[in-house]
């Protein structure tokens, strides 16, 4: 499976969104799995997801030239 673009959009999130979108795009877990691994509430979780989904949409929809 290919994560290249995806890895890459990751790597330009904040280290907390990082762990959550991760754990959630690539392996798979629920919110509550998520906030127990992190030691975080499930809130807590869907905003790091929420305020990630947003940059990641972001950056793999703007052009090549005008990555953040």
């Amino acid at each position: 499976q290919e994560l290249g673009p995806l890895q890459a959009a990751i790597d330009h999130l904040p280290l907390r969104s990082q762990q959550a979108m991760t754990l959630r795009k690539i392996e798979g877990l629920s919110r509550r799995e998520i906030a127990a691994r992190m030691g975080i509430a499930e809130q807590t979780v869907a905003e790091y997801l929420a305020s990630g989904a947003y940059v990641l949409a972001e950056w793999l929809h703007s052009e090549p030239g005008r990555k953040p």
